[in-house]
């Protein structure tokens, strides 16, 4: 085995700028995976920590929504046993929840009292951000920023509070919370002279938990649940979200990383075979003195470890490098701030491991073909002839297009199923691998046939050149195919997902803010007051979202349903009939801000008030109720339900049943999302016959922007004072900042992936080229010597050298096309898609990086002495 590798190591140095090339090439793959691991393990240690600055460090809340139920001692000892809990603090609310609370009427105006201790873990929670102060002691409390600007309150004022079932007790401001959105109706008490004011000593609403491991989130959830299954557990959701928001580039960078492998093995697969091209009469020397066929091959797979081991060493070193270089640029891109890179050794030691195992795989290939090779047949012939394709595998590659199209166009047609399309895919991809030699050949004659007018003679001296050094040819248009298919889909898929979650965003807060009451079903939202309080403001523009009430219909038509239909229906004592919602809108505020069609009827405020409703198209084509019927229903109070059933409460019910006349359909209502099947009447036919006109949600906008940080403090003042502890504000522009900011990470990553394989192919081209050329040195100085001029020799090896990148260009873009579509089809993308910026753009470049790959070796033949090339 010495031996093989040492004339191996012979081998590779005997052609010392092909190897340099190749192990530049292949060590940017190597590249590329080193550093793509060192910053995402960056990333998401970067990531971690801004994440427990935002949402704290800390996992879980477990405990009770009630303060007539708690965790007691036994409880708490168990958590604190489990495996993976490493810390908790306890929380006390001892007024929270809905029921029969005997002090609603004294604290129902009052703040959230929570009380808690002051402990490491504690601190973590968003209620002991303070802007000023400190966590409160005994006779202390902590109160919001926004009451302490509204009311004038400063760190040593007194308040007094009022301790049902004793007396009220006077206490002093410790401390201000931080501004914040989410809390302005929360006061602090230290957690034990809270639950001793309240006759609440050694309950635990809530527990705190802190794990070793937030991947051991599910498994504790688990454990949880077996002490008592009613438990409420806030999962910190919105903090895993963040965490798979990065983590959401693994997938996207792992699944470049197997690309830019793909193209470094095929480099390889690329370089061998020129290897053995060049080497054939020294292999058929080597099989003459009785060297096996496995020696043959393993001597290939030899230069294929030497070659791969130091493309694996150099890649280690740069990636490390850039990675520090790049610190700087990846911050401003994923605005993630890196203060220190993360090395972890056994990750980057299991990808170079992985990256020289595919490419040894890779080089099974060539070594193969080398082992196959005939002495005879070498010594006769040491230049590649044209590369033979067997019928059966082009005839199976145009079968399996042929079947993937059919099988799309089919599924699009009368099935719909997302697998399909994923099947379609892939069947695809198979075709490419089976025929590509086949299709690189048909590319490059279409290719010389069009290009005939332009450049005559050149054009078919090229293609034949071309489809005669196919074997080297077919690898470089491989990669230069897989640069392309990954820019076709990978932007368009992207693009394609930021413009739908855009939209979403853009439907989900029609105007730039939204105020939610953040109310349950049965609780009363916002008081109309606030409202008008809002809209009074100067340079606010703003559209109330009253609260509604379920309602069931009463006078249904089943045979409106389709066979399809997604409609869900309800057994209303023995009937099918819908459930569906009751509204009132204020319509000319409506009109004000948003647009409103109108596409049957009219909108009129009297007719509404009299109980008439509006309808949306799609509720008017579903339930089938038309302009001018009437829909009767009746309100979900006035139902049991029973054994999979609803039911009447009782007699008197029958006489709650409403008949409200359609006198108005609108093409869409703009606060709802998607399909939409609600009922919407006037606010003050819902005052006068639910005594409901309260709001659930405020949607408005700023038109003042000279003036919107005045505004802001106004609305979070207003906010501020409400006695509902739950108000929460969203802004609409810092949804849209958070998906353009994703969409950017991902675009500059694929972009940067793109880029390397695309050197990969130039790189690869400019050694094949190099090679070809060397072998073709005597061809080259015959057609000299018969009186072509050098610029024209040279304009041939640049033809020859574009053909082979723009025909993978070509192919990719063809491909790419198709396997778009398919994966959009199968995301529910309803049309035919075709990105031509992309397409014009993959063909502008593909050609561009055949002629700088080939310029140099066409140089450098142009320059050779004609007389000495042909005395050789």
């Amino acid at each position: 085995m010495s031996l093989i590798f040492s004339l191996a190591n012979s081998f590779l140095k005997s052609k010392k700028s092909r190897t340099i090339l190749s192990i530049i090439g292949i060590s940017i793959g190597f590249m590329l995976l080193i550093s793509s691991n060192i910053l995402m393990s960056t990333l998401e240690k970067s990531n971690e920590n801004i994440v427990e600055e935002k949402y704290g460090n800390y996992d879980l809340i477990v405990g009770y929504q009630k303060s007539s139920l708690f965790l007691n001692n036994s409880d708490v000892d168990k958590i604190n046993e489990f495996d993976n809990v490493q810390q908790t603090s306890p929380f006390l609310y001892p007024y929270i929840g809905k029921g029969n609370n005997p002090y609603k009427k004294e604290i129902e105006i009052q703040p959230m009292y929570v009380g808690l201790k002051n402990d490491s873990l504690s601190k973590e929670h968003e209620f002991t951000k303070l802007s000023s102060g400190h966590l409160p002691g005994k006779s202390e409390v902590v109160i919001p920023y926004s009451w302490a600007k509204a009311k004038n309150l400063k760190i040593g004022s007194k308040l007094t509070f009022p301790f049902p079932p004793n007396e009220e007790k006077t206490v002093c401001v410790s401390g201000i919370m931080k501004k914040s959105e989410h809390l302005h109706s929360v006061v602090l008490f230290q957690y034990d002279w809270l639950a001793k004011a309240t006759s609440q000593n050694n309950h635990v609403t809530t527990l705190m938990i802190k794990l070793n491991d937030w991947h051991a989130k599910g498994q504790v959830i688990n454990q949880l649940k077996e002490i008592d299954p009613n438990f409420f557990i806030d999962r910190q959701i919105k903090m895993d979200k963040e965490r798979e928001q990065l983590g959401g580039l693994k997938p996207v960078v792992q699944g470049l990383n197997i690309a830019v492998l793909i193209g470094s093995a095929l480099l390889l697969i690329s370089t061998l075979q020129m290897s053995i091209q060049e080497k054939k009469k020294e292999l058929a020397t080597l099989r003459l003195l009785g060297a096996k066929k496995s020696q043959i091959a393993w001597l290939v797979i030899s230069e294929s470890v030497i070659i791969a081991t130091l493309s694996a060493i150099l890649g280690v070193i740069f990636g490390i490098g850039i990675s520090f270089i790049l610190k700087g640029i990846i911050t401003r891109v994923s605005g993630i701030s890196v203060e220190n890179i993360y090395i972890e050794w056994h990750s980057i030691m299991y990808s170079v491991l992985l990256g020289i195992l595919i490419t040894i795989v890779a080089s099974i290939i060539p070594a193969t073909l080398a082992s196959k090779l005939s002495p005879i047949q070498a010594y006769r012939q040491s230049i590649d002839t044209e590369h033979k394709t067997r019928i059966v595998l082009p005839a199976i590659s145009v079968c399996l297009v042929f079947l993937s199209v059919a099988l799309s166009f089919f599924n699009y047609i009368k099935i719909h199923d997302p697998k399909i399309y994923i099947l379609s895919a892939a069947i695809l991809i198979l075709s490419t691998f089976v025929g590509i030699s086949f299709l690189l050949k048909c590319t490059v004659k279409v290719l010389s046939f069009i290009i005939k007018p332009f450049l005559k003679q050149y054009s078919l001296l090229a293609s034949r050149n071309t489809i005669r050094q196919l074997r080297r040819s077919i690898q470089i248009a491989g990669v230069t195919m897989l640069g392309v298919i990954i820019s076709i889909v990978g932007i368009s898929v992207l693009t394609t997902v930021r413009d739908t979650t855009e939209k979403s965003i853009l439907m989900k807060y029609p105007l730039s803010h939204v105020i939610d009451s953040n109310s349950e079903y049965d609780e009363p939202g916002l008081p109309l007051t606030f409202y008008k309080q809002v809209d009074s403001i100067p340079g606010v523009k703003s559209v109330p979202v009253y609260k509604d009430i379920t309602v069931f219909t009463q006078n249904f038509d089943k045979s409106n349903v389709k066979k399809n239909s997604k409609l869900m229906l309800y057994n209303v004592n023995k009937e099918s009939e819908v459930m569906t919602a009751l509204q009132g809108v204020d319509f000319n505020k409506m009109k004000n801000s948003l647009p409103l069609k109108v596409t049957k009827g009219s909108i009129n405020t009297n007719e509404l008030n009299q109980g008439g409703v509006v309808i949306t198209d799609y509720g008017s084509k579903v339930l089938g109720y038309k302009l001018g019927d009437y829909i009767k229903f009746i309100r979900d109070t006035e139902l049991n339900f029973k054994e999979d059933k609803l039911e009447y409460k009782d007699e008197k019910s029958k006489e709650q049943i409403l008949r409200l006349k359609v006198v108005g359909i609108i093409k869409d209502y703009p606060m709802q999302e998607g399909p939409d099947i609600g009922i919407y009447t006037s606010p003050e036919f819902m005052k006068k016959r639910f005594n409901i006109d309260s709001i659930n949600e405020v949607y408005y906008k700023i038109l003042d922007k000279k003036s919107q940080s005045d505004i802001e403090n106004k609305i979070e003042t207003l906010i501020g004072s409400q006695p509902a502890s739950k108000v929460i504000l969203y802004n609409r522009q810092t949804e849209l900042e958070t998906l353009y900011n994703q969409f950017n990470q991902r675009v500059a990553i694929l972009l940067s992936c793109v880029v390397l394989i695309c050197l990969l192919a130039m790189i690869g081209l400019m050694n094949g080229m190099a090679s070809s050329l060397q072998e073709r040195s005597r061809e080259f100085a015959t057609i000299r010597a018969l009186g072509s001029k050098t610029k024209s020799i040279v304009r041939l090896t640049l033809v020859e050298g574009a053909m082979v990148t723009l025909g993978g260009g070509i192919l990719g873009v063809l491909f790419g096309s198709i396997l778009l579509n398919q994966l959009l089809l199968s995301l529910d993308n309803n049309s035919v898609t075709l990105p031509w910026k992309m397409i014009l753009i993959c063909l502008i470049i593909t050609p561009i990086m055949g002629l700088i790959a080939t310029l140099i070796p066409a140089l450098y033949l142009s320059k050779r002495d004609i007389l000495k090339e042909l005395s050789e």
